[in-house]
């Protein structure tokens, strides 16, 4: 089969799939941490400079902080304090909840701990994120107007334009024996055995990769009963539920396609610099 623009998704996995052979010789991809270092590098090759790309937690105004692994956030518009070198991802950042894109739990080898650790620290994630204003869907300005439920325009899409996208990215899998696995097919077991621990609601995770052969997908069946497949969870009211599907050699090509596709989509809301300015003017002690 051929791809749009000349078979451009095979090429975007095989040159991920290549970039983590180049950065495995520099880390141990055994731990967790050198993993999440590694997709970081990854993505910062793909990714354009307006994303920014760290690990750490996102944060609330308050202070309430989830997460703890790779964060892509909107770095024109809030820079992180960061006293390292600009590819250096060791050290762990907060980002405020209204700068966050994406949120990605990146796992070397995905077992049923690992899956369920991972889906709820999106949970926690995601329902902290969820606690911002949302974008209208024709707002175009972030400072000026206000959003409006205009139910959903786009039957596929969300009905507001800031929704954060979750994702579990994992090299290898284990089958339901918790034993690693190469065949896809048993990976395809195991996504479909074990992804029932998702929670019924927009807490859940959107994407799940398995490996470079297989991924879980989210959607939902509409009046005529056909699958549609959506880059968000679906609040739409039809009936949510997950594809387990094999991709040869496909999953990281997708992965950067569905990730590319929701952050064209995202528009983020007003950054509250205004609010901390008044509240560090008012809280001045000084002379």
């Amino acid at each position: 089969m051929t791809y749009f623009y000349d078979d451009y998704v095979i090429e975007l996995s095989r040159k991920f799939s290549a970039r983590l052979e180049d950065i495995k010789a520099d880390y141990n991809f055994d731990l967790g941490d050198e993993f999440e270092i590694a997709i970081c590098l990854t993505l910062r090759t793909f990714l354009p400079t307006k994303y920014g790309i760290c690990r750490g937690f996102v944060v609330d105004r308050e202070g309430n902080k989830e997460g703890d692994d790779i964060i892509i956030y909107d770095q024109l518009n809030f820079p992180t304090i960061r006293t390292n070198t600009k590819d250096d991802y060791s050290r762990k950042e907060n980002i405020p909840i209204e700068a966050v894109y994406a949120y990605i739990e990146a796992k070397h080898t995905l077992n049923k701990e690992s899956f369920e650790k991972s889906v709820l620290q999106i949970g926690k994630v995601k329902t902290l994120c969820q606690t911002r204003g949302k974008t209208d869907l024709y707002q175009t300005d972030p400072c000026v107007g206000k959003y409006v439920d205009r139910g959903n325009v786009l039957e596929h899409q969300p009905k507001y334009r800031n929704p954060i996208l979750t994702i579990i990215l994992s090299r290898y899998s284990s089958n339901i024996d918790n034993k690693k696995a190469e065949n896809e097919e048993e990976i395809k077991e195991f996504l479909k055995t074990y992804h029932n621990i998702f929670p019924s609601d927009c807490s859940a995770p959107e994407l799940i990769i398995s490996g470079k052969d297989n991924i879980l997908a989210i959607g939902y069946v509409n009046d005529k009963k056909e699958p549609i497949g959506t880059l968000f969870y679906p609040d739409n009211g039809f009936k949510v539920g997950y594809e387990s599907l094999i991709k040869k050699d496909l999953a990281f090509g997708i992965f950067l396609c569905h990730l590319m596709a929701s952050l064209n989509w995202i528009r983020l809301g007003n950054m509250p610099w205004v609010d901390m300015l008044n509240q560090a003017r008012k809280n001045n002690n000084c002379g």
